[in-house]
């Protein structure tokens, strides 16, 4: 039915999809818990530290996927040493970063959780839940990191398991903790970090048995290969970087304008958004490393045939999520509440801010094939008109030219922008060789 660079394409697309969808369905879980047993102020106090936690994210993103790039090029080669290098070089960094984060958030989480927008009302909460969700920022982080690496390491299905099984873990304490136990917002974090804990273990199995090409070895910092795990790896660290740039800004406008009802609404929206681009994103990172062993390769054809298809699969599913959610958008949002103020709100925002979905699934085909290609500096310029200048501007500006109400079309404008940038970008395209 298949032949055999279909199949090994759904072979990496689908756990990889898999398993971010899994990643982003912690926080999910948490605001459907959140929003259902604690309330809608509770709910918009986990929105609050968003911007904190997700821009440390994209953070480790930054060395994960800029050290499986090298990664790919490297095994494509057959340059398993270099490869091994660029996964441990990856991994210090990681590591570093969380151990920063943990101290950064367990110290300030009350002067963080207001810098990221938090109103008096909310601001109690805010600082409760970013003091327990970064206690676990080791085995978040590291989880999230080794899920890209044991996937580039030949193993896409134990990268799925891993996160499943955190995820259902995260699932059963979160409803534990919250409804039997009341322990609050303290308890919805505590779930999501024991959950990361179990799914560190088992994703860290894969190199403890030495079941790949990768191992964890005695590392000397090479700043040279550091600087070239930053160099790849800035592009998808700046399209990481979309999520809490767009969440500061939305609580900042949103605070000064529709109050507290209106970070709760955004909560909503960022929580369906997050769904959404964890399956789409999840198919652009299942290619990056069929992208970067047919680049190491120097096969055009290859490169070409996987560059399409990302682009179908990712234009066909966008338009089944977005249908999906208009025709149960009133459904979707009951999921996290029952105000029925917030659900009439939230309502008439998603039926404008799905639409942007189906932009976003092509620009993040088109990220991910130039960062994936070394066409670095097109993925930068896409990447930090998506991710940072666009909707920033945007946010800011629609309100004050309009109104309010079209403050939920800003996102929609910048991915249109974004992806003629892209086009752009790809016209320009010449051969290139490794």
């Amino acid at each position: 039915m298949f032949n055999e660079r279909q199949r090994t394409l759904f072979n990496y697309i689908l756990p990889s999809a898999g398993a971010l969808c899994v990643t982003y369905l912690y926080n999910i879980v948490d605001g459907i818990f959140v929003g259902q047993g604690i309330g809608a102020m509770a709910l918009a106090a986990v929105n609050i530290t968003v911007p904190f936690i997700t821009a440390l994210v994209a953070l480790s993103t930054l060395f994960a996927m800029g050290g499986s790039t090298i990664i790919a090029i490297r095994l494509g080669r057959g340059d398993v040493k270099g490869a091994n290098n660029a996964f441990m070089g990856a991994f210090f960094l990681t590591l570093i970063l969380s151990i920063i984060l943990m101290f950064l958030g367990m110290i300030f989480p009350e002067q963080i959780s207001k810098i990221c927008g938090g109103s008096d009302n909310i601001l109690p909460m805010a600082k409760e839940y970013l003091f327990y969700y970064t206690a676990f920022s080791v085995p978040f982080l590291l989880s999230n990191c080794f899920a890209v690496f044991v996937r580039n390491d030949g193993a896409p299905k134990l990268a799925f398991i891993g996160m499943c099984v955190g995820a259902v873990l995260n699932i059963f304490l979160d409803w534990l903790f919250i409804f039997p136990l009341q322990m609050g917002l303290k308890g919805a974090a505590i779930a999501s970090g024991l959950g990361q804990v179990f799914a560190f273990l088992i994703l860290v199995s894969h190199f403890v048995m030495k079941k790949g090409q990768l191992r964890i070895t005695n590392y000397i910092p090479n700043f040279s290969l550091i600087g070239k795990i930053f160099n790849r790896g800035i592009p998808e660290f700046l399209t990481q970087l979309n999520t809490p740039m767009t969440a500061l800004c939305y609580n900042w406008v949103l605070l000064n304008t529709l109050g507290d009802l209106g970070v709760a609404t955004f909560s909503i929206l960022s929580f369906i958004y997050a769904f959404a681009y964890a399956i789409l994103s999840g198919v652009a990172q299942g290619l990056q490393p069929l992208w970067g062993h047919a680049f190491g390769k120097n096969n055009k054809e290859e490169l070409k045939q996987y560059f399409n298809s990302g682009i179908k699969i990712n234009f066909v599913t966008s338009i089944v999520i977005v249908l999906l959610l208009i025709v149960f958008k009133t459904q979707s949002v009951e999921i996290f509440t029952t105000d029925s103020e917030l659900i009439s709100m939230t309502v008439k925002a998603l039926s404008i801010w799905v639409l942007s979905f189906v932009f976003m699934a092509l620009n993040l085909i088109y990220t991910a094939y130039f960062y994936s290609t070394k066409q670095t500096l097109k993925s930068d310029i896409v990447a930090i008109n998506r991710g940072v200048i666009l909707k920033a501007l945007l946010i800011f500006s629609i309100p004050q030219l309009f109104s309010i109400a079209y403050i939920w079309h800003s996102v929609l404008v910048a991915e249109i922008l974004t992806f003629l940038i892209c086009l752009v970008c790809k016209r320009q395209e010449k051969s290139y060789t490794n």
